[in-house]
This record gives C-alpha cells, sequence and structure tokens, in this order.
C-alpha cells in the first residue's frame, strides 16, 4: 500500500492521428513503482517495445525490492529492460529499430522519491503552485546545446529537435539518469510521456496540477487537455500526490462541509416549497415536486459540486439555464429576482441548520456558499446585462426618431449639434426627464440601513477604500428601494471607472463587493432595532447587493467583449498549426528509427550522470 495520506492515479489514451497505443505504464501502489513508457517504431513493434520493458521492470522490482538499495534497484530495473529490448530486436527481424523511452518513479516512504529516466518522456514536480521539470530530454539537439554547437533559441527552432539521443533497445546498454527528491507536504509529481507536453502548454499542465482535483481526475484532465491541443501522439499521464499538511478551511470545505451540505438537501427543499417556489410563474405547470427537482434539488446539487471543487462553473450555469430559458420565453425579470430570493433564503437556512451543529463548519460554509450564491447573480447580471444592450439600443432609436425634422428621412440620424446619438451608449439609456419611483420604504428602515452602514465603514481598514465606496452605494440603493435599476448601475460605472482587463483590475472590484456584503451583514446585528426592522434591513442590503453585482457583471462583459473577439480569431489560428504540427510529428518518427541507436558512441554522457535533487 502508498504511504498514508498519498494518492496516485494514471491514465493512457491513443490520441487522435495514431491508430495503435505504443505507450504503456505501471501503477504498482503496493511496491511504490510507477513508470510511463513511450515506445517507438511504428511498424516496427513499438507497442511490444514499451510492453516488453514495461514487464522488464515490474518483474525486476517485485524479485528483488527487498534486497537491493532503492536507487540502484531503479537504475538496474532500466538496464535489465534495455537488454530485453535489445535482444528481441536482434532476435526478431521484424522488430529490429524499434525502441521505448522510460521515466519512473519509486517512492521509498512518504517524503522520498527515486526518479529515473531514458529518453524524452518527463518528470514534472509542482511545489508551490510553481512547475518545474525534473528530467532533461535526451534528444541530439539537447546533446548539442550540451557542447556549445546549438544555442537554446537554436534549439527550440531546431527541425530535430525531437529526435532522440538514447532509448531503450537501442544498444544493449544505455545511461540512465538518477535523482532523489525529497517531497514536501502536498508536492505533486507527474510522469508523462511527450504526447502531453507536445500538445498542452506549460501553462496549461501547471493549472490542471494545481486544481486541487483529485488525481484520477487531473490525469484524465491532462490527456483531454492534450487531446484539445491536437492530440497528434499517444499520451499517458500519472500523478503522485504526496501526503498533505493540515487541512486548510478550503480543504475543510471541500470534504466535511461540502458532505455536510449534501445531507441537508432535504432541509432545502422544505424551506424552498415553504417560500413558495412551486407557485414562481417558471415552474408555472408543473407539479410541485417537478418543480422542487427540477429547480431546489439542482442548484443544491451544484452548490454540492462547486464546494468540492472549489469553484462556481456549476452554480453559474444553473443560473444562465434557469433565467436564460425564461428569458427567451419572454419571461419577467420579476419571476427570476424571485426565485432567486427563495433559493438565497434556502440556502441560509441550511447553513444556519450547519451551524447549530458545528458552529466551526457553518462559518466557513457560510462564507463559501454566499460566495456561490454571488456567482449564480453575476451570471444573471451578464444575461440582464444583454437584455439591458438592446433596451438601450430600441431607446435610443426612438429618442433619435422623436428629434428628427419631421420633412427629415427617419432612418436618417442627426449628427451631435442637434442633441441625437450617433455612437452606442456607454451605460445604460437614461433619459433627463426619467420619473423616480417612490421608493416604498418606511423611515425607520432607512435609518436603520444607515447605522448599518455607519457602523460597517468603522469596521472597515482604513486603507480599504473601494470596500467604503461599495457600502456607500449598497446604502444608495438600498434607500432608494425601488425596482430601477438605474442607481445600481450608475453606482457601478462610478466603482468601475478606468481599469485594466485582467484579475489586477477586475478582481479587486468583486472582492470588494464580497467583503462589503459580509462586513454589512455583520454591522447588522449591533444596531438596536426590532427583529422584523433587522430583518427588513438586510432584505435591502442583500437585494442592494445583488443589483450591484449584477450591473458590475454587464459593464465588465461590456469591456472584454474585443478581448473576446480576438481571442477566436487567434484559435483559428492555433487550429491551422496542430495540423501541422501533426505531420512534422510523423515526420519525427521515421528520425528515431534511424538515428537513436547511432548516437550514444560520441556523447559526453560522464558530464550528466547521477544527480541529487
Amino acid at each position: 500500500m502508498p504511504p498514508p495520506g498519498m494518492r496516485i492515479a494514471g491514465d493512457t489514451n491513443v490520441g487522435k492521428v495514431r491508430t495503435t497505443n505504443e505507450d504503456s505504464m505501471i501503477v504498482e501502489p503496493a511496491r511504490g513503482l510507477y513508470v510511463v513508457l513511450d515506445g517507438m517504431g511504428g511498424a516496427n513493434a513499438g507497442d511490444i517495445a514499451s510492453q516488453m520493458a514495461r514487464d522488464t521492470i515490474r518483474d525486476y522490482v517485485i524479485q528483488r525490492r527487498l534486497t537491493m538499495e532503492p536507487k540502484a534497484l531503479l537504475e538496474s530495473a532500466i538496464l535489465a529492460a534495455s537488454q530485453a529490448v535489445y535482444q528481441s530486436a536482434q532476435v526478431h527481424r521484424e522488430r529490429h529499430g524499434m525502441g521505448t523511452t522510460v521515466v519512473a518513479a519509486l517512492v521509498v516512504d512518504a517524503k522520498h522519491v527515486i526518479i529515473g529516466h531514458v529518453g524524452d518522456s518527463r518528470a514534472y514536480l509542482l511545489r508551490g503552485g510553481r512547475l518545474q521539470s525534473l528530467t532533461r530530454d535526451h534528444t541530439i539537439v539537447e546533446e548539442l546545446v550540451d557542447r556549445g554547437l546549438l544555442s537554446a533559441d537554436e534549439a527550440e527552432r531546431h527541425p530535430y529537435k525531437n529526435v532522440l539521443s538514447r532509448n531503450l533497445g537501442a544498444r544493449p546498454d544505455t545511461k540512465v539518469d538518477l535523482l532523489e527528491l525529497e517531497l514536501k507536504p502536498g508536492d505533486r509529481l507527474l510522469l508523462c510521456s511527450d504526447g502531453l507536453y507536445g500538445y498542452a502548454a506549460a501553462e496549461g499542465i501547471q493549472y490542471l496540477l494545481g486544481s486541487g482535483d483529485e488525481p484520477q481526475h487531473v490525469a484524465r484532465d491532462l490527456i483531454d487537455l492534450a487531446l484539445r491541443g491536437g492530440g497528434g501522439d499517444n499520451v499517458t499521464t500519472i500523478v503522485i500526490e504526496a501526503p498533505p499538511a493540515v487541512q486548510t478551511s478550503t480543504q475543510v470545505v471541500r470534504t466535511s462541509g461540502a458532505m455536510a451540505w449534501w445531507q441537508k438537501r432535504q432541509k432545502f427543499l422544505i424551506v424552498a416549497k415553504d417560500r413558495g417556489l412551486p407557485r414562481n410563474p417558471i415552474v408555472r405547470g408543473l407539479d410541485p415536486k417537478e418543480a422542487l427537482d427540477l429547480v431546489a434539488l439542482s442548484l443544491c446539487q451544484a452548490v454540492f459540486h462547486d464546494l468540492e471543487k472549489s469553484t462556481g462553473v456549476n452554480v453559474w450555469t444553473f443560473a444562465q439555464n434557469l433565467a436564460g430559458g425564461w428569458f427567451d420565453r419572454g419571461g419577467e425579470w420579476s419571476a427570476v429576482r424571485g426565485m432567486m430570493d427563495i433559493l438565497g433564503t434556502s440556502a441560509r437556512a441550511v447553513v444556519d441548520d450547519i451551524r447549530g451543529d458545528d458552529a466551526q463548519l457553518g462559518f466557513l460554509l457560510d462564507v463559501a456558499v454566499s460566495r456561490a450564491l454571488v456567482v449564480a447573480e453575476l451570471a444573471l447580471g451578464g444575461l440582464l446585462a444583454e437584455k439591458l444592450r438592446q433596451v438601450d439600443t430600441d431607446l435610443i432609436e426612438l429618442h433619435t426618431a422623436q428629434q428628427v425634422d419631421p420633412n427629415q428621412a427617419i432612418d436618417t440620424l442627426p449628427d451631435e449639434d442637434t442633441g441625437g446619438f450617433v455612437e452606442r451608449a456607454t451605460i445604460p439609456f437614461l433619459r433627463p426627464d426619467r420619473p423616480v419611483t417612490s421608493s416604498g420604504v418606511s423611515s425607520e428602515v432607512v435609518d436603520s440601513i444607515a447605522k448599518t452602514i455607519t457602523i460597517a465603514r468603522a469596521r472597515t481598514a482604513p486603507r480599504a477604500e473601494l470596500v467604503k465606496q461599495v457600502l456607500s452605494a449598497l446604502e444608495t440603493i438600498a434607500t432608494e428601494g425601488s425596482t430601477n435599476f438605474s442607481t445600481a448601475v450608475l453606482a457601478a460605472r462610478e466603482l468601475y471607472g478606468v481599469r485594466t482587463i485582467d484579475d489586477q483590475g477586475i478582481m479587486p472590484l468583486f472582492d470588494a463587493l464580497d467583503q462589503a456584503r459580509i462586513i454589512a451583514a455583520a454591522s447588522l446585528h449591533q444596531i438596536q432595532s426590532t427583529e422584523s426592522n433587522r430583518a427588513k434591513v438586510l432584505s435591502a442590503l442583500s437585494v442592494a447587493h445583488q443589483r450591484l453585482v449584477g450591473a458590475m457583471t454587464g459593464i465588465v462583459l461590456e469591456a472584454v467583449a474585443p478581448y473576446s473577439e480576438r481571442l477566436l480569431q487567434v484559435q483559428a489560428v492555433t487550429t491551422g498549426l496542430r495540423d501541422q504540427v501533426a505531420e512534422a510529428e510523423k515526420r519525427r518518427a521515421e528520425l528515431e528509427r534511424r538515428f537513436a541507436g547511432n548516437i550514444d558512441a560520441s556523447l559526453p554522457w560522464g558530464s550528466r550522470g547521477t544527480t541529487e535533487w
């Protein structure tokens, strides 16, 4: 069995171009042996070479695991595999020229691993969010770089950069590069064939390894990444995860929190039913149980999966499907708003129930579930922004038509001097004479909102100016209390200001929105008021926050639209380049068969012997 807490998984795929899988792998937790082999030779039995080497390494380790020192054991097993492949190629004429690469990991204990490799299959280490290669490819071009005959830039562009200089089977013996690695809590090792890194960007590999998903999902997702990149070769991955350190709050939410949430799903459905979900226009005509399963249980399940993976994609998809389908049928926004309010109340009831059983877990879930509900509001905000942009366009056309001289053709727009519109509006259309709806908010509620926001500002860090601005915006929107969206749009526009379209520009906005919501909710408990009045204040602030988030999302989506169009253009170019890579791969395989057995004797192997990590 693997050391306690260590998780391992592997997967392999034939790819999109090859008809046979010449990759092989070993995943033996009981013996701590993990190996990836990439056969070469095509019609000359590359698959036989990798399988023969695989079986030889496994048998060798099984027979000598308790009698040899780990480092010597792994090196001897790989050398035995090279001998076996070479001898088979000599005996069977049709197998002449076959060979295989190998990258292997022998886990000694929870903290120590031996890595051995020959060829261009690789081992990577993810530590502290940073991906680094543990192996160096044995290729002709790399050897020329070592000798100073090629620069690194020239090597990257060299047509023979993937032609091997070392493999198992080209000679009866070979040189094995070895290193000893000391694992740290949370480290992840990746063993892979060149079918992964040849078709997947290093950034993508790093992102998936660092996603926090279980190794079995990461191994599969890495293969999917290579397939989306063209899949021009067989691809094999093995992910080894070192035992973690003490669980973080995120890990607690992903494990205990997610399970506690799912176990309370009946509570979620009961509250949703009591709040009137089956009577909402969106589910009109459905049986009450069917309505609850279709909407409430779907959101409950989406939250569960997002808690498990620390993501928001499932909740985002739920909200877009719910509102998008309703809007496509001509449905009103008020029905969506009412449905989300019911679901939000149900979610808070579940969290309160969990908090009664476990205060600490309840606190962590409160934050996580609140974030999930904000994600849903962001998704709704995007859809609403699209509808608002269409309304803006219609209003602009009508407003312009009214200002055109009756003798002038209707389809001719006046210039700027006439006061008409000649370009698309930068903020949602607001006529200067548009009446303001009466707020309908009682003076007692308005006073309580002001006190709550005052306390919230006092509790905000001195340098958190953006959070204070959000609190002011929430107070303005909440005290208005009308169904007008204009106040939220203007507040969002002021908060957005001028920003770069990247994480440093956009994320502080949504972080501030999230922090302001939490601080405001906590400050509400400090004002002197009745429970009924507090509930009204909380409802007003919640609606204000939802409107502000929706408006902000619309502005951000509008800002990133040009970049999205550019990305689509780049993707089209990338598709053409992938086809060229597939052709180059066929040429590389032919060169490997010609050169792999003829380079060893003249290369300075001694300069790259056993290394210590």
